[in-house]
């Protein structure tokens, strides 16, 4: 029984975090920089031999300051203790490639050491490019890291918005625009944040924790690399506003719409397709979709809004996240399943995303309500 309400209380910590983090931050916090500056890896440089010392691990780069709304709720919640030797076994099984580097940096909450050998072996994979990325590993040469990331997944819109986030960054506002007019045009955006939930729910499962146990702490490491890359965006789009403020003021309503259209389009990646498999990712999509029609003349129709108005569509945003609340609500929480029904709601999560999940659950258990608190 102990065992039970430790696992329930770790699964209810890693929501938390993940609902907190994303909906608190995305308004409240500024994304910090590593101080940390290990040595320079070129993408597309030869693999060299790992180091054998082990690196206890360090925290990821980016920082959750807290909001006022914040104040007094329960710390983050930490990760399932996996052992070294288990880690070191994990990785043998799987010969030490880069999914199982990836996998191992995550679940061990963060051990640079991994994810430098996943950047010295492999420096031409996309995932591990972009963990790189994410994690700010190599800052000094973060450009390299960028063109490389873009070159490997020319169909990945994401890579357009970290580049357009670094120009912007170094006051190359121009070169910023082109970026997010490329992605704008691309259809895919890969966040990798299923493969991190598989991989570190698989290394767990290997590790012979429980099914609670996998699954809270899977979500858990998702969120190190998630969280941080919606701070990452949330500055996208901020820079964006930043700029749309000095055509209002200006009065260039042409280049006014123009901006909104771009951060319209970056609202969309975290509201459809693979950006927009978990409920944290829709809501910030949501945030900042809302702001991108303030600017916006509220009683004018806009064709890139299908003929509605601004106050048209903000209508519809706040009904939509009515709708998703009420979801929330009228399931259990997945720490209140049993483990077949946790089992398939994950497994409904994987293949169609939370929400897809949440609605499978209310079909397939239409008499099991929420415990009220």
């Amino acid at each position: 029984m102990q065992g039970s309400s430790i696992g329930k209380m770790l699964f209810i910590l890693a929501l938390l975090a993940l609902m907190i983090a994303a909906g608190f931050w995305f308004f409240t916090s500024n994304p910090q920089s590593s101080e940390q500056s290990p040595s320079a890896v070129q993408p597309g440089q030869q693999a060299v031999q790992r180091q054998d010392a082990y690196i206890p691990p360090v925290r990821a780069s980016g920082h959750v300051e807290p909001a006022a709304e914040d104040i007094g709720t329960p710390a983050g919640p930490k990760l399932p203790a996996i052992s070294h030797e288990q880690i070191e076994a994990y990785l043998k099984l799987h010969g030490r490639n880069a999914a199982s580097l990836l996998a191992a940096f995550h679940a061990s909450g963060g051990d640079t050491n991994l994810l430098k050998e996943a950047a010295l072996n492999f420096p031409d994979d996309p995932h591990v490019q972009f963990t790189v990325l994410a994690q700010d590993l190599f800052p000094d040469d973060r450009r390299k890291w960028l063109d490389a990331f873009k070159q490997s997944s020319p169909d990945n819109s994401l890579a357009n918005y970290l580049s357009a986030l670094e120009y912007f960054d170094n006051n190359q506002s121009d070169a910023a625009l082109k970026e997010l007019s490329t992605a704008l045009g691309k259809e895919q955006f890969s966040d990798f944040d299923l493969e991190n939930f598989q991989s570190a729910a698989d290394l767990y499962q290997f590790s012979g924790l429980s099914t609670l146990e996998v699954n809270s702490g899977a979500m858990t490491a998702m969120s190190t690399e998630l969280i941080p890359l919606l701070g990452e965006m949330k500055r996208v789009a901020v820079d964006i506003r930043d700029l749309q403020k000095q055509y209002v003021d200006s009065g260039d309503t042409a280049s006014v719409e123009n901006l909104s259209q771009l951060e319209l389009g970056l609202a969309d990646r975290f509201s459809s397709g693979d950006g927009g498999r978990f409920m944290i990712n829709q809501l910030v999509g949501m945030a900042i979709e809302s702001n991108a029609l303030r600017p916006l003349d509220q009683s004018k129709t806009y064709d890139f809004l299908d003929g509605e108005t601004p106050t048209q569509r903000l209508a519809e945003l706040k009904q939509e996240k009515t709708d998703m609340i009420d979801l929330m609500k009228a399931v259990p929480r997945s720490a209140d399943m049993s483990e077949a029904q946790q089992n398939g709601y994950f497994d409904k999560m994987r293949t169609d995303g939370e929400i897809a999940a949440k609605r499978w659950f209310q079909h397939e258990y239409p008499n099991i309500a929420p415990e009220t608190q």
